[in-house]
């Protein structure tokens, strides 16, 4: 991330941390689910939380759809805190593949994850999420399930050669561009929300 980069994001932050609710989900949203609004990305996982006592959940219930049905995403709400609103959001078609590959696969499935059925996965991580938190929820997240294996086999991450959005054990080079693309969408999103846009 270059300095611009992470200037940009701290202006963003600074302005929904002023906002009022409203804004500041549907903001939130935008800029840090940038990357599968513009499918570049499966799945997002945003935590809607700021202030006690905030209707998050109400809020998010009341608009998600509105928001993201025109953009051909959908969501999932994830926990069942009154204060927050921890939310998966993702495009149906990327978090199939994403979750249909070999690899992916095998892990899901010595996780309990029943194959073949993408709403059967969902409801089966939000379940587990109430619990021990899910690593392979890395997978939903569309991160390399290599690395996600590494991860969930070594969770003191102690081997890691690079972190950012995922802890990465394998392909240094691929993830390190992922980020970048990653990153860049969230930038131009915060960036046009904070021009009014």
């Amino acid at each position: 991330m270059n300095c611009n980069d992470a200037d940009i994001i701290l202006k963003f932050m600074e302005y929904v941390r002023h906002a009022d609710t409203e804004i500041f989900i549907r903001s939130t949203l935008f800029c840090f689910g940038a990357p599968t609004i513009k499918g570049i990305k499966a799945a997002c996982l945003i935590n809607f939380r700021r202030h006690k006592n905030e209707n998050m959940r109400g809020l998010w219930l009341k608009n998600a759809d509105k928001w993201l049905e025109p953009l051909g995403v959908r969501w999932i709400l994830l926990n069942e805190h009154k204060e927050n609103a921890l939310v998966l959001i993702y495009r149906r078609e990327l978090l199939a593949c994403a979750l249909g590959c070999t690899e992916a696969c095998e892990i899901l499935k010595s996780c309990g994850y029943p194959l073949g059925d993408l709403d059967a996965c969902l409801k089966c991580l939000r379940k587990k999420i109430c619990g021990d938190f899910p690593h392979e929820i890395g997978l939903f997240l569309d991160y390399p399930p290599d690395d996600v294996k590494c991860f969930m086999e070594n969770k003191k991450c102690k081997n890691q050669l690079r972190s950012g959005y995922w802890k990465v054990y394998g392909n240094v080079r691929k993830a390190r561009r992922t980020f970048k693309k990653y990153r860049r969408a969230e930038c131009d999103a915060a960036r046009l929300i904070l021009s009014g846009i």
